[in-house]
């Protein structure tokens, strides 16, 4: 590595790391704010009280999404350096595993690990992106997810690949079909089919995600495919766990205790503590916490915490969809 390389690099991580925490615009009054779901407390996300309880010893944390809100990836930024400058009082993460990086991209992350072994924090987030080929992979812009994945960097610890490879998702989602033998299938949690109730939520789910363009029946093979991503998820992060504790990075639906990532996680491990945190959006004059968040068929919570932060400015996303299904 070039010195000139070294200095930008070292740079580029120190500047992340004096820059001032997440702060929110007060133009609404839960911005910055979590909120525990099974008490109703309210506290300030940057708080030091709440480590313990996101990142105890031995858990799984899964930290939610919304994909295109930098302000999420910000905010979850924070907490892993809140968590490094706090070692003696709450549990580092022995690995990260993201549902953005798929099996086939594992070439990406050990060319990664190959740039500095010696010296991972020489590493950089445009790194990172360059050796997934982040610009064609179909997620939001790089720069969003930039103050994350430097943090991330910046632990020394290993990156994951949480998704099967994206031919097998394409697969599964197109054929309703998995390439696994029958014991993996079992192994994952995948051999049968969700309870009823959960299945049909997960329907409706992808249903409205999809603008009601198309009706409830026809989302059958990419809940399957939905489902195998959320389960190899579990499964990986269940092979790092055995180091010690693991961080998720998923989106909303990913982290929900009832039908995804923790439902496979809880399956096959029942005594690991499993922490789940949605991260989204407020509305304008929505202002009580237990308004928000997703629920599951009965309109419980399915996560543990909620973290709030001001809603992204995007083009209306069905109106995307509709010009898309025109053509």
């Amino acid at each position: 590595m070039s010195m000139m390389r070294i200095v930008a690099a070292a740079f580029a991580g120190w500047l992340l790391l004096t820059l001032p925490a997440t702060a929110q615009a007060p133009a609404h009054p839960l911005a910055g704010k979590i909120v525990d779901t099974r008490t109703g407390a309210l506290a300030d996300l940057g708080d030091p009280a709440l480590l313990p309880k996101l990142f105890a010893c031995g858990a799984i944390t899964l930290l939610g999404e919304v994909h295109d809100n930098g302000t999420h990836h910000r905010m979850r930024a924070d907490l892993i350096r809140s968590v490094e400058a706090n070692a003696s009082e709450t549990c580092r993460a022995a690995a990260f595993v993201f549902e953005h990086v798929s099996a086939d991209q594992q070439a990406g992350l050990d060319k990664l690990e190959a740039l500095d072994s010696q010296a991972r924090r020489l590493t950089t987030a445009d790194d990172l992106f360059r050796l997934l080929d982040w610009d064609k992979s179909g997620w939001p812009a790089s720069d969003l997810f930039a103050p994350l994945m430097q943090e991330v960097l910046l632990s020394r610890r290993p990156i994951l690949a949480g998704n099967p490879a994206r031919d097998a998702t394409r697969k599964a989602a197109k054929t309703g079909t998995i390439d696994l033998e029958p014991e993996q299938l079992r192994r994952l949690g995948l051999s049968g089919k969700l309870p009823a109730d959960l299945d049909d939520d997960l329907l409706g789910e992808l249903e409205a995600s999809h603008c009601g363009l198309m009706p409830k029946s026809a989302f059958g093979n990419m809940a399957l495919a939905q489902r195998y991503r959320d389960a190899n998820i579990a499964d990986v992060a269940l092979n790092a766990a055995t180091s010690g504790n693991v961080l998720i990075f998923a989106g909303n639906g990913h982290v929900r205790t009832d039908r995804g990532v923790p439902y496979y996680l809880k399956a096959r491990d029942p005594a690991r503590t499993v922490i789940a945190v949605a991260f989204i959006e407020t509305k304008d004059g929505k202002t009580d916490p237990a308004a928000y968040g997703p629920r599951d068929p009965q309109g419980k919570p399915v996560v543990d915490y909620m973290a709030f932060a001001l809603p992204s400015t995007r083009e209306d996303p069905c109106e995307q969809m509709r010009r898309h299904m025109k053509k």
